[in-house]
């Protein structure tokens, strides 16, 4: 089946066998948290609340495990044993082995959020009308810094090792597509970032080869346009290109692909050459007769996307499909399934909490000769080395104290699974690639 097996789903509710090919040799996908928006009541009393749920993608097991008293969800960010999720006036953090909530705070005007180190960056939108980006301590949820002067609304998070990206959208009045660099040293906002208005709807943010892509969701009404904007973190360039199709969120990044939703269904566009790939990997799934793709995620590691489905009234579904569009499995969520994300973890011995963080990149990914690394840590790296899936080295080499980037020659690798470890003065971080 391809494509239409999405409907034939939708239609019939088919439940398959769990997902092949989950080893726990290497980096496996543990479990999928999905935050459920619910019902959105207008006036009190309210009967219909967010719920975080979990699903097992080896045994396809779902349950419930919270309910957070708000009327919808924005965003979930996992890292390591541990899960912040932003509802609309509260953000909440878990612990995702016992599913215990181990701090929360009331806020408001949430959008996403981000991790540096150990502080959580909140954006903000509407009804917050000046200080758009706030700044957590990660363990216990404390305000500890404001970011002031940000022009308008904000979306995704981005940190690298010097600076924090934000998408700055102005909300549903903003003309224009802009990104604000902030200076995590003291929190303070350096620039912002103006791409102009071809980039008007910034929102999603994905980092690749050196580039930060940004989504420009289409505007309400502004028919059958959208782009996608480049921006260069070492030269400052940026580039916009403009698509005929309806865009809105970003799914994710597997290899160089970027998948995202495209005319109300999911499209896949390619982040060397800056070109659709295929418009329809996945069709509309209904839009006509309201029911919507509410929200999505990638599995680079089995090559699926997650896709949660809806009407936002009475049902949801998550659909899981391969990458060309064939239906995998589904399982049953709640209403408005806002918010999905995956939770990934490695072999004993490797720093589950660093591996997906954004403190190492290795760029091309895959690789088929030289691979680049740079870190994006406060420390200084000491060494770096690559090891194969039985756990042999394969590859041991000091760092240059004097370049930001290192070249390691993979020429010579058989094609599969590697992970990189760089050792620092302060932790030990590692970054999973693949050899072609």
């Amino acid at each position: 089946m391809k494509k239409n097996s999405i409907l034939i789903i939708l239609l019939g509710f088919i439940f398959l066998a769990p997902l092949t090919g989950l080893s726990q040799k290497a980096e496996w996908v543990n479990q999928v948290l999905i935050g459920n928006g619910g019902r959105f009541e207008t006036t009190p009393p309210y009967s219909d609340y967010t719920t975080m749920q979990t699903y097992d993608p080896a045994t396809l097991a779902t349950s419930v495990f919270n309910t957070i008293y708000t009327q919808s969800v924005q965003d979930i960010l996992i890292s390591g044993n541990y899960a912040y999720v932003a509802a609309q006036d509260s953000i909440i953090k878990y612990d995702i082995n016992t599913y215990e909530r181990v701090a929360a705070i009331a806020d408001s005007g949430v959008s996403r959020l981000g991790l540096y180190n150990d502080r959580l960056i909140v954006s903000k939108q509407w009804p917050v009308v000046r200080f758009f980006v706030e700044v957590l301590n990660a363990n216990s949820l404390a305000l500890l810094d404001r970011t002031q002067f940000i022009s308008g609304d904000c979306g995704e998070v981005y940190a690298s090792k010097d600076s924090v990206y934000v998408a700055v959208n102005g909300g549903f009045l903003g003309t224009e597509g802009k990104l604000a660099v902030i200076n995590p040293t003291n929190w303070d906002l350096a620039r912002e970032i103006n791409f102009g208005t071809q980039a008007v709807g910034i929102f999603d943010l994905f980092f690749f080869d050196g580039n930060i892509f940004s989504i420009n969701r289409t505007p309400y009404g502004a028919g059958e346009v959208g782009s996608i904007t480049a921006y260069n973190i070492y030269n400052f360039n940026f580039t916009n290109t403009v698509l005929s199709y309806t865009l809105a969120d970003g799914l994710g990044v597997i290899d160089s692909v970027l998948y995202l939703k495209v005319n109300e269904g999911v499209g896949s566009f390619n982040l060397k050459t800056k070109q659709m790939i295929d418009p329809e990997v996945i069709p509309d799934p209904g839009s006509a007769n309201h029911v919507y793709i509410t929200s999505g995620a990638t599995d680079y590691i089995n090559d699926h996307l997650y896709l949660n489905i809806g009407d936002r009234l009475a049902w949801g579904i998550n659909v899981v499909a391969t990458t060309a569009g064939d239906s995998v499995t589904s399982f049953a969520t709640g209403i408005s399934a806002d918010a999905i994300a995956l939770d990934y973890r490695v072999p004993v011995g490797i720093d589950e909490s660093r591996i997906k963080t954004a403190s190492v990149a290795i760029y091309p990914n895959p690789v088929s000769g030289q691979a680049r690394i740079q870190y994006f840590g406060e420390g200084s790296i000491v060494e770096y080395s690559v090891m194969d899936l039985t756990g042999r080295t394969l590859s041991n080499s000091t760092w240059n104290g004097t370049e930001t980037v290192a070249v390691i020659d993979c020429s010579a690798f058989p094609s599969g699974i590697y992970f990189l470890t760089l050792k620092t003065d302060r932790e030990t971080l590692t970054r999973k690639f693949i050899k072609k």
